[in-house]
């Protein structure tokens, strides 16, 4: 046997055995199970379906002596859910030291993904433990414990997630799942939860010839966990492209693959969920299975693009390779106001009305480079007046990536767009692109991955490429509009990130997958940032009104593309019709299979397959997950 037939053969076996790491290859046994009921595996032929969850200080929460052997059985995997900010508080956890920690990394994006139990934005929970003001100290009932999980399974291997599923079943418990925690609606986070944190599962390996069912090419095999930046670091070592998150300690095949997941090469090579080939995945009945296009079909489409943390628990993935590419970025900006920095890639133009006649030439040009397999990112803000700026000003700041080209190219690409916007009275020259002699070295940041954790809220609209096919139209005119009312008269932050994520593009077998048909049709992905912060300051009411607001505007983005939807990774957590917005025709079908897979409702989302049969009490309205999860036919 030749070594690319061994290879294929190996493959095939291990696919077999659900197999792709080590970790994956220590899972539970029936025989260690005996008659421990809280860990036999699911029969979802009579399912129970309580009222509400489980939860603590409620009839039916396990006693501290089942945790205690449930914690026996996972090796001493249970971590129970106390926030790090607790240190800071008067009480059983205080601790200056740990305080003084949870004070400088509060909003460290570093800090929240290595940690089990807190989220990205504490707001989901309702801010429930704050870092006090430096002149306060605080009785610990202040800090509400109960609203976090109340305990986390920091899984090493696949029978911890086993363990966990079944445990959660069993007793009836909310399970959510942590990887990196990069969530902006609160998929990753429950009060009275178990939670599964599987940012572990880190693990890389290239495969230069492989065959999955009418696939054959080279892929790689990658954990569920890897970071943006160690795809970045694997791809390097092997020489190859991989697709990749736009920020540095996004988890790459978590949530960001399972609702779509774009990238700086979408235009090219499609979207996450587009280069999947093969999954391993915990089921709801803690089944530990293989899914590609020939197996499981009906997992393997539906976890790509069809949402996180509600059909399994992915903990590996095999993906498609491609060969090197080169790749040319090129940034400009213009504004209103005086420039102080960089005067060949920022200018200033005469007034507003020069200003957003150069916003609409600037779309105008969306889909031609788009079509050149290049994608626009940009940012339109506005700034009130001020001693150095006696009015308000406004500012577009843009960068246009593209792989595969070169500088000259990159600059051919530009060119019509800077003389239409010089012709116009945006006085720009062709900016002199960066340039990269592959993506893995676009893709490295030289100190290393970064970010930051917030307490904001936004709003996103995905414009339909026939809103950009002709810049007289109507649909165009609506759009530029829905854009300038929202800065001009809400006074808030625009970005949009413009791709084309086709069927096309999407491939074998990524064509034939759950991601919502609106960002297939997309050319446009808006988000729009509201002005409050949703932290432990501002009141209830405070964010009902600003809610309100904001989504005042939002709703002139709805209104211009009828039909369209959302990307549910970066969406309102309020976001109207969710059912068409988020998943279009594709819902029914993703309903069926949750049904089928998922009898006893273990898996639960916000915003995912079936949750609106869920509620979660004790919110005051607000979209949060603090309290008990209930049926909503209980109320």
């Amino acid at each position: 046997m030749g070594s690319s037939s061994l290879l294929v053969f190996l493959l095939a076996a291990r696919a077999a055995m659900a197999i792709n790491f080590p970790y994956e290859s220590i899972q539970l046994q029936h025989s260690e199970i005996g008659n421990n009921s809280d860990i036999f595996f699911g029969n979802g032929t009579n399912p129970q379906k309580p009222s509400c969850k489980s939860f603590p200080g409620f009839e039916g929460w396990p006693s501290a002596e089942r945790w205690s052997a449930f914690n026996a059985s996972l090796g001493g995997a249970l971590i129970k859910g106390i926030p790090p900010a607790a240190a800071c508080y008067n009480g059983e956890f205080k601790d200056k030291a740990r305080c003084t920690v949870a004070k400088s990394v509060a909003n460290n994006a570093l800090f929240a993904k290595e940690d089990p139990l807190v989220p990205f934005n504490p707001w989901q929970l309702h801010n429930p433990c704050p870092v006090p003001a430096a002149n306060l100290t605080l009785p610990l009932s202040q800090c509400k414990i109960a609203s976090y999980p109340a305990y986390v399974v920091a899984a090493s291997t696949v029978r911890d997630v086993q363990l966990a599923v079944n445990f959660a079943r069993n007793n009836h418990i909310r399970l959510t799942i942590k990887n990196t925690g990069h969530d902006f609606v609160g998929r990753g986070t429950g009060g009275g939860a178990l939670q599964v944190w599987v940012h572990p599962f880190k693990a890389f390996e290239y495969l230069p010839s492989v065959k999955i069912a009418k696939y054959e090419g080279q892929a790689a095999r990658v954990g569920a966990a890897l970071e943006q930046h160690e795809v970045y670091a694997n791809m390097g070592k092997a020489n190859i492209t991989l697709l990749a998150p736009g920020s540095s300690t996004v988890g790459a095949y978590g949530g960001f693959m399972q609702g779509g997941g774009f990238s700086y090469v979408t235009s090219k090579y499609g979207l996450m969920a587009d280069q999947v080939l093969a999954l391993e995945i915990v089921t709801a009945d803690g089944k530990f299975v293989h899914a590609d296009p020939e197996t499981n079909a009906d997992l393997f489409w539906a976890i790509r693009g069809g949402g996180p943390s509600n059909f399994g628990i992915v903990t590996s993935a095999i993906v498609k390779a491609y060969s090197p590419t080169t790749i040319a970025r090129s940034n400009f900006s213009f504004q209103t106001g005086p420039v102080f920095g960089n005067s060949s890639t920022t200018v200033q133009v005469a007034d507003n009305t020069t200003f957003w006649k150069g916003v609409d030439i600037y779309f105008s040009h969306n889909l031609r480079i788009q079509n050149a397999k290049g994608i626009m990112s940009n940012y339109i803000s506005t700034a009130a007046s001020s001693t150095f700026q006696p009015r308000r000003s406004f500012t577009l700041t843009s960068e246009i990536t593209k792989p595969g080209v070169s500088i000259s190219e990159m600059k051919a690409l530009l060119a019509p767009l800077i003389k239409d916007l010089s012709d116009a009275g945006v006085p720009l020259a062709n900016p002199e692109p960066r340039f990269w002699q592959t993506y893995a070295a676009f893709g490295t940041l030289p100190g290393g991955p970064n970010g930051g954790a917030g307490a904001g809220r936004f709003g996103s609209r995905l414009f339909p490429r026939s809103n950009f096919e002709d810049p007289e139209s109507e649909e165009f005119r609506a759009t530029m509009n829905g854009i300038r009312s929202f800065v001009e008269d809400g006074g808030y932050s625009f970005h949009s990130v413009d791709f084309t994520p086709t069927y096309e593009t999407a491939g074998y077998p990524g064509s034939n997958s759950a991601v919502n048909p609106a960002l297939r049709n997309a050319a446009m992905h808006a988000t729009g940032f509201d002005t409050l912060s949703y932290g432990p300051e501002a009141t209830d009411e405070q964010w009902k009104t600003s809610h309100a607001r904001h989504d005042s505007f939002i709703q002139k983005w709805r209104d211009a593309s009828p039909g369209s939807g959302a990307y549910m990774n970066e969406v309102d957590v309020e976001e109207p019709n969710f059912k068409d917005s988020l998943y279009g025709r594709n819902y029914d079908r993703l309903l069926k299979i949750k049904r089928e897979r998922d009898p006893w409702g273990l898996f639960y989302a916000v915003m995912a397959v079936g949750s609106d049969e869920w509620f979660v009490e004790g919110t005051n309205g607000l979209p949060t997950q603090q309290g008990r999860l209930c049926r909503v036919d209980s109320a």
